[in-house]
């Protein structure tokens, strides 16, 4: 027997969970699941019953019946009282974790887009705050584009050590980690089955993300829309750090960030000069 409720058992098919909530959603999951369970079972259970009970026979003479009031109005009431038991209960844990007016104080804000078939994603600087782009300013996707999928405006002195990164997606562990999702082509979906995250993001909106994970390692980072051909591709390396390795990862890509974008050293007279000898050796 125990066997059999270990094959029924949803969430022992489960990952392994991660993350602060999802326990919550497990729990969710599990009463939804096992309610589908048993009424399963007694719906299929009653229909056998009848069909052996009142299963042809010639010496049985058949009757018809309109109906049983009494039964209409039980299995109409019944599941609206257990339908609105199962409403009230997940409404605080749904509020919590879907409703962008009860998203935490970010520790770590990060910008991600999806598109056939990957992720990129737009890491601030060390101050914490991103320059002018497509999403904190509306005005500044003019400056989307192939290149620039983040309308990331070059003369803004505050997003001189913004970063981005292509299917590579790190945060620190034991942290509130709120992400703004969008796409820039198809409808995808943004899907950490450790994390119990999964966010569709939309073209031409932000979606607001936010978890907070007290285990490091490295997991999957997937999209669970079908989105063309490529779609069983799209996946992420997604790394949970300690702060401590999360900081030096993330000074490295702002140096990185601000060696790019510096503006190359105006050529000297001493310099010209050399150039044109050297060309005439």
């Amino acid at each position: 027997m125990g066997d059999i409720l270990h094959v029924l058992d949803m969430l022992a098919w489960f990952p392994e969970n991660i993350s602060t909530y999802g326990a919550e959603l497990d729990n969710l999951f599990a009463i939804i699941y096992w309610v589908s369970v048993a009424i399963f079972f007694l719906t299929f259970g009653v229909l056998g019953y009848l069909l052996v009970k009142y299963r042809y026979s010639p010496d049985r003479k058949g009757y018809n019946y309109h109906g049983n009031n009494l039964v209409e109005v039980t299995w109409t009431i019944l599941p609206t009282f257990l339908f609105a038991a199962i409403g009230l209960y997940s409404d605080d844990i749904w509020e919590r974790t879907k409703y962008s007016k009860r998203v935490p104080q970010a520790d770590v804000e990060i910008l991600v887009l999806g598109k056939t078939f990957g992720w990129m994603f737009l890491y601030p600087g060390s101050d914490g705050k991103f320059g002018r782009n497509a999403y904190t300013d509306r005005t500044a996707r003019n400056l989307m584009s192939t290149t620039n999928p983040f309308g990331i405006d070059s003369t803004d002195p505050t997003g001189i050590d913004d970063f981005t990164t292509e299917n590579q997606f790190r945060v620190p562990v034991n942290s509130n980690i709120v992400v703004r999702g969008s796409s820039i082509d198809v409808l995808h979906s943004f899907f950490l089955p450790h994390a119990r995250v999964k966010q569709d993001v939309v073209p031409g909106t932000w979606m607001n993300i936010w978890f907070n994970l007290f285990k490091t390692g490295e997991y999957e980072l997937a999209c669970a829309e079908l989105c063309g051909g490529g779609h069983y591709s799209m996946r992420a390396e997604y790394k949970v750090v300690s702060m401590a390795d999360y900081d030096t990862w993330l000074d490295t890509k702002n140096a990185e960030a601000k060696a790019a974008r510096a503006p190359l050293p105006m050529p000297t007279a001493e310099a010209d000069t050399a150039a044109v000898v050297s060309l005439h050796k």
